[in-house]
């Protein structure tokens, strides 16, 4: 769980910078950390957007809320604002965000139910960011359920319109070419239409 308790801190330093505390970390564990407060938090339009996950309290077995907050600084159009993009049972999500002058676009990975065989499998999602309000979705899933996507990594592409989630995988995901344990998935044109992911696999 040590992923989780960084994590935590890493959205709190973001969210209440005032309040300190908490072990400090050095070295690689120090390049780690800032990776991961990458990863999960973007600065747009003077608002800081941060994607955290958290487990619902009392209840079993484990079930995180993934959540996307705004926080806002001196610049920011918009007060404070959350939203709960979607929950995992047991598995704890990786989860990522990223945004431009179009929109936010979120991703985080899953598991629908405790079973043992039930996939990992991710949710992206585009989010409005004056209103939170999600106005699109789409999953990716291993074949079958036959496999894991255990990791995401969301991000916009150069042209701006173009959405890409990246990460580890097994088996493989419906339609991707390829062959591999990584993916890429790109939507065009993502804020803008729901054109279907092209998936491609590599080694």
């Amino acid at each position: 769980m040590r992923f989780f308790k960084r994590a935590v801190c890493l959205c709190a330093a973001v969210l209440f910078p005032a309040c300190g505390g908490g072990d400090r970390v050095s070295g690689q564990d120090d390049v780690l950390a800032q990776q991961e407060s990458a990863l999960s938090s973007v600065s747009l339009n003077g608002c800081i957007y941060s994607i955290s996950a958290y487990p619902q309290p009392n209840v079993t077995p484990t079930v995180y809320d993934v959540k996307l907050f705004r926080q806002p600084i001196p610049t920011c159009a918009y007060g404070t604002g959350s939203v709960i993009l979607g929950t995992s049972v047991v598995y704890e999500p990786t989860r990522s965000v990223a945004g431009n002058a179009l929109g936010l676009a979120a991703s985080y990975t899953l598991k629908s139910s405790s079973s043992g065989s039930a996939p990992i499998t991710v949710n992206v999602h585009q989010v409005d960011p004056a209103t939170l309000t999600v106005i699109r979705s789409n999953s990716l899933g291993v074949y079958l359920g036959a496999g894991n996507i255990s990791s995401e990594n969301v991000a916009i592409a150069a042209d701006g319109t173009t959405v890409t989630v990246s990460g580890s995988k097994t088996g493989v995901i419906l339609g991707e070419s390829g062959s591999g344990n990584h993916y890429i998935a790109s939507f065009p044109d993502f804020f803008t239409s729901t054109t279907p992911p092209t998936v491609a696999a590599s080694p």
